[in-house]
């Protein structure tokens, strides 16, 4: 029998009518707030108690709610960790089903699709059948066809209940995967919308900037391998590193470079020494971190 892991199945994706589609999602519902006492909230804490209580005590799959999945849009003073509580969720579901890529991702207007019940999305590319999966998640395969309409046949996208990402996902989700690429530095700019200061009109600002001395060595924040290392237009000399996770990093701005496509590095590697080289106002290290194509905000990580 080929042997999977949780890394095998899970697809960092950004959820999708065509997925929820895929399964068996039905109608979705509209979840119109978070508000503790909102009946549709505490029927969805309830079928989330119902469905881990099920598969933990080994009871008959007809004790588990039929997955369901709600739809509810970010309002103002919503954080990640409030939806997490209001819902009975956990963090593996959000990120899993939602594509996101910090908890900072979550902001007004974001439309979110939360499950009745703790698990995460993942692509059976390889057309692995459910005794298969089962195995690989250790949940009897009677739980996975429950909540996949009875039949994975011919699905793209399953979804498997109380399932876990990796921890390495996790970690890199809370920010704790990356270290700080400088010693020391100061934010002079942050992530998000900005004015920009050569054309001053609002931009969106991908990444955030470090103010630090020319000549100041920039360290690798993760373990990699150097995917681009070269000129890179308004990055002046920059290095980007490709993670595992589908998550890479930019180092922009330098003055030097020490590595080459192709190399693999450690975390704490010296790339190169920072500089002002492309559009840039001053000397100063542009830092990204990205998840797929979408960059994320790396706030969580340069507070460490």
């Amino acid at each position: 029998m080929q042997k999977y892991t949780r890394g095998t199945f899970f697809l960092a994706l950004l959820c999708s009518l065509n997925v929820l589609n895929s399964l068996d999602a039905g109608n979705i519902i509209e979840l119109p707030g978070l508000a503790l006492r909102n009946p549709i909230l505490k029927q969805i804490r309830a079928d989330v108690g119902k469905t881990t209580h099920a598969i933990k005590s080994r009871k008959g799959m007809e004790y588990m709610p039929e997955l369901k999945f709600y739809r509810y849009r970010v309002s103002k003073g919503d954080t990640f960790w409030k939806v997490l509580s209001a819902t009975s969720s956990d963090i593996d579901t959000l990120i899993s089903v939602n594509g996101l890529g910090s908890p900072e991702d979550i902001e007004q207007g974001k439309t979110l699709y939360i499950p009745n019940m703790r698990g995460i999305v993942f692509r059976n590319s390889k057309k692995a059948g459910v005794e298969q999966i089962a195995h690989a998640f250790k949940i009897p395969p009677e739980y996975i066809l429950r909540a996949n309409g009875n039949s994975i046949e011919g699905k793209e996208y399953l979804f498997i209940p109380t399932a876990k990402l990796s921890t390495v996902e996790r970690s890199l989700f809370l920010g704790m995967g990356f270290i700080n690429p400088l010693k020391k530095a100061q934010k002079t700019s942050g992530f998000g919308m900005r004015r920009d200061p050569f054309m001053h009109q609002l931009r969106f600002h991908g990444g955030i900037d470090l103010a630090c001395r020319p000549g100041t060595k920039v360290y690798a924040a993760r373990s990699g391998v150097v995917a681009f290392a070269g000129y890179k237009g308004n990055y002046g000399f920059a290095v980007e590193l490709s993670h595992s996770h589908g998550y890479s990093s930019i180092y922009g701005h330098l003055s030097k470079i020490y590595v080459h496509p192709g190399t693999k590095v450690n975390t704490g590697t010296v790339l190169g020494l920072s500089g002002n080289t492309g559009r840039s106002t001053g000397p100063h290290l542009h830092f990204e971190v990205r998840r797929r194509t979408t960059p994320i905000n790396p706030n969580i990580i340069s507070r460490q």
